[in-house]
Parts: structure tokens; C-alpha cells; sequence
């Protein structure tokens, strides 16, 4: 499986805005410079891919790696399912940071031309769109950058599932799952999300959107869905839509589900104290008082918790080592639920379901699984409770994530921590980095030709993984991996 070469000009040392700004000629790349790859091609990744097109030099090649059959989707916004919605409304989803309303006005100037609406929402709280739709919207930036720049070799797309990276004389050597390997010069890790080790039980599924959980339900025992944040939402969803009638169970340590999205008037960002950004105990008192203030002033917890994002990333930065493990154990899925909210249009479909019966929400831990020829019997204590209670279902769906990195089944990521390239962060959230979003190695030195971004730095910096805080990412890594070539400091900024 060969890569493939496809033009790409850029302005070098500018803030990349639209794809206008990919519009320059370039000269055609130097046959001796070792590109810079960039794992991943989903949000993470693109949006990684064109801030080094136009901060970097022309005759700087960039190699854009990605194992999935379609570049600029990824696992989030490859599904096909209309129903499986973004919970961030459309108006905050832009991909490019100086066109805030990129993603609105590119739906709006769909529906002038006639193209089908379908995954379009139009509510109270706002416009929101499927995750298909957001697919199909990065891949029409990064096929948009490639028109612009055709006949040129600047950008390589590799089609190929990178499974290794070796450090070599002039850098790193890739490797890919089909055999072929490249040597490349620095490396961007946008790899998003890592899947869980896959069980070998056939009715027990790790990964929610793998082949396995995918397959058709043939019985009529209920499902199972471990975890009740947005990806048990989506899943239920999926199959109320499928006419599935047999049951959902979905059981979480807590049986916290994703608050709805709302209109809200907004919230300054509070002035928090020192006190308050080293103790969660502290800090959450004063976010509850807060919360008090805005309902009393006519808006709500929503428009508090939203004031927080420019600094999110500082105060978790700020919170010593045991406070961090404190909010992990005590806080977090309180955190989840009321930040990572549920699109309008979801929030009335669970509603119903669980007016109906078809969805049953619970709160407990899981005791043992038994799986047997048709189906696998679940045993687990209730929260509160001092019994244990016993379902039968046809399939377990883990939706909870993968809560220690260590966990992965991605070969990528265990090679590399097999072999020091990379450490997980103290939490083992994902991997651990500089503030300037460069790797440490195992044994705490800077890897400075490794940047990562997105989900895989959630330990460091923890709110990375919506747009606005990924293409802040982006840029950051352009601007670092610029000055690193050409011997400057890199300046930072990490706010919105």
C-alpha cells in the first residue's frame, strides 16, 4: 500500500483562518527533507495537518497517517447514523479559529444548494448536527486544501494503520500494519481515543463501535450498556431507531445521565482564589456558589459551567497530584455529566424511553459475568444496596471508556510506551507532555520531535478533547514545531 503525494502550498508564520489562506503557490518540495508525519486524520490530526501546511516552510513535506478507509473523520465522525448527534452546538464547532460560525454558515450554504438537511436540528438551545454531517464538513477543508494545491508534493496521505515507530539516525523510522515503512523527521500523535483491549467473548463487546457491538440482535433478551454517558446515548438511540423492542439496561458507577442542553444567559469567568485552585473541596464550593448567583440572576449552571473553558486547562494544571486523583475519584462523572451535555433532540428520545420502560438506568458496579451458548448473565451490587442483582441479556456493550491508558489494545501506543519513546501521564488519563504539548519519555526527558494532541494529553491538560480546545492544540504544535526548525522559542497560548 503505497501513499500518496497531493499538492499543498502555504504562507509560512500566519494563523491559519480559512482554506483561502492555502491558496499561494509553492514551490515543489526539497527530495531531501524527511517529512514530519502526523498519526491520525481525524479532527485532531486535520486541523494539526493544515495549521503545518501554512505555518512551515514550502519545502517542508508533511505526511498525514490514518488507518481508517476515509482521511478527516476519524472514530467520532465516521458513523453513518444521522441520529448519532454532536453534543456541542454547531455555532461553537467551527474548525477553523478565526471564522467562528465556519461549520453554521457551511450547513446554511448546503441547504441553498439544495443538498440534503438530513442530522440538522434546529432547537431553543441552539443548532445541532449530526456526526456524520461534521465528517463529511473536515473532509470538505482537507479535499478543499487538496484542490487548491494539485500537481504539488508537499502533503502525503499514508492509508496504512501506523503500528511502530523506531528511533533512526535522522529521526524515526513508521512502520505500518501492511509492512511498508518511511523515515520521517518529527512526529504529531493526533490519535484521539484508544480502544480497549477487544474481549474474546462474542456477546461481550469493549468497544462500542467496533464490528462485533455492531452486529444484528437476534434474540429476545435485553442489551446491556456498561457506562450512561453520550456514547450509551448514542447507542440507545441507534436502537430505538432499529425498532429494537427487547430492553436496554444501562448500569454506570454512579447512574448519572448527560444533563440536556439548554438556552442560557451567559456567566463572566469567576476570579477564583489560590485556595480555591488547589483544593476541589474548595473549588467546588465556589462553583455551587456561583451557580446560586447566576439562577438568581436569571441564568443557570450551564452558563457557569461554560465560563469555565478558557481556563480549564490552568486550573487542572494548578490542582496538586492528590487533589487531581480527589476529583478522579469523587468528581469526575458529576464534572461529565453537566459539561458534556445532551443534544435537545436526544435529550426527548431518552425522556421517552425511559417514560416507556425500554430504558433502564442504573447505579452499581459489576460483580461477574457469566456468558453461556445465547447469552450472558450479569451479576452486580447496586450502589447503596448490600445485595447483588442478576440480568440476562444477549450483549454487553462496554460505553465507559478506557479509563487507564496502560489498557489499550492499540500496538502504536503499547510499542511506544514499551519502548520509552513516551510515559503515561500520573493519572494514566494518556500520555504525558510538556505545556507545550511535547512528549517525555520514560526515563522524564523531553521528546522535543514528538508533539501530541487531543484526548491523548487529557491527563495534562484535561479539557482537550471538544473542537475549540483541539484546534487551540493545533496551532500550538504549529507554531512549536516551526520555531524548533527554525531555532526559535516557541510562543504559547492557551486560551480561547
Amino acid at each position: 500500500m503505497a501513499f500518496h503525494d497531493i499538492a499543498e502550498p502555504a504562507r509560512p508564520h500566519k494563523t491559519i483562518g480559512t482554506t483561502q489562506a492555502l491558496s499561494q503557490p509553492a514551490a515543489r518540495t526539497a527530495p531531501h527533507r524527511l517529512p514530519i508525519a502526523v498519526i491520525g486524520a481525524g479532527f485532531s490530526g486535520t486541523i494539526a495537518t493544515l495549521h503545518l501546511l501554512n505555518r512551515l516552510r514550502p519545502e517542508q513535506p508533511i505526511l498525514l497517517c490514518e488507518r481508517a478507509p476515509a482521511f478527516g473523520r476519524g472514530v467520532a465522525y465516521a458513523t453513518e447514523d444521522n441520529d448519532h448527534l454532536l453534543n456541542v452546538r454547531a455555532a461553537n464547532m467551527s474548525a477553523l479559529m478565526d471564522e467562528p460560525l465556519h461549520f453554521q454558515d457551511w450547513i446554511t450554504r448546503r441547504a441553498a444548494g439544495g443538498q440534503p438537511q438530513q442530522g440538522v436540528h434546529h432547537t431553543p438551545a441552539g443548532v445541532f448536527a449530526s456526526r456524520s454531517l461534521y465528517g463529511l464538513y473536515l473532509r470538505s477543508i482537507l479535499d478543499a486544501a487538496m484542490r487548491e494545491t494539485a500537481g504539488h508534493a508537499r502533503l502525503r496521505l499514508f492509508p496504512d494503520e501506523v503500528i511502530d515507530v523506531v528511533s533512526s539516525g535522522e529521526g524515526y523510522e513508521i512502520i505500518g500494519a501492511s509492512g511498508q515503512s518511511l523515515k520521517v523527521d518529527k512526529i504529531v500523535l493526533a490519535v484521539g481515543n484508544l480502544p480497549a483491549e477487544e474481549s474474546e467473548d462474542p456477546r461481550i463487546c469493549t468497544y462500542a463501535w467496533g464490528e462485533k457491538a455492531q452486529r444484528p440482535l437476534t434474540s429476545d433478551l435485553p442489551v446491556l450498556i456498561v457506562g450512561t454517558g453520550l456514547t450509551m446515548v448514542d447507542i440507545a438511540v441507534s436502537l430505538r431507531r432499529r425498532n429494537f423492542t427487547d430492553g436496554i439496561h444501562a448500569l454506570s458507577r454512579g447512574g448519572m445521565l448527560p444533563r440536556r442542553h439548554a438556552a442560557s444567559m451567559p456567566w463572566p469567568t469567576p476570579a477564583f482564589s489560590a485556595r480555591e485552585e488547589t483544593s476541589i473541596r474548595a473549588l467546588t464550593a465556589r462553583l455551587r456558589a456561583e451557580i446560586r448567583q447566576a439562577k438568581a440572576q436569571g441564568s443557570d449552571w450551564r452558563a457557569v459551567i461554560d465560563s469555565l473553558r478558557p481556563i480549564t486547562a490552568r486550573l487542572w494544571g494548578r490542582l496538586p497530584a492528590p487533589e487531581r486523583a480527589r476529583f478522579l475519584r469523587h468528581v469526575r462523572r458529576s464534572w461529565d455529566v453537566h459539561r458534556h451535555r445532551m443534544a435537545p433532540p436526544h435529550a426527548d428520545m431518552i425522556d421517552g424511553m425511559l417514560t416507556d420502560g425500554s430504558l433502564t438506568v442504573s447505579a452499581g458496579r459489576i460483580r461477574r459475568m457469566e456468558s453461556g451458548p445465547d447469552s450472558v448473565r450479569v451479576t452486580y451490587a447496586a450502589r447503596g444496596g448490600s445485595g447483588e442483582t442478576t440480568i440476562e441479556v444477549q450483549r454487553v456493550i462496554m460505553a465507559n471508556g478506557l479509563e487507564h491508558i496502560a489498557r489499550t489494545r492499540d500496538p502504536l501506543m503499547k510499542r511506544m510506551l514499551d519502548r520509552g519513546l513516551v510515559r503515561l501521564d500520573p493519572q494514566g488519563l494518556g500520555i504525558d507532555a510538556t505545556e507545550d504539548l511535547n512528549a517525555i519519555r520514560a526515563d522524564g526527558t523531553v521528546a522535543d520531535n514528538i508533539w501530541a494532541l487531543g484526548p491523548i494529553v487529557r491527563g495534562v491538560f484535561w479539557e482537550c478533547v471538544a473542537v475549540p480546545d483541539i484546534r487551540i492544540q493545533a496551532a500550538n504544535v504549529a507554531v512549536g514545531i516551526a520555531s524548533h526548525l527554525n531555532g526559535e522559542v516557541p510562543r504559547w497560548s492557551f486560551t480561547i
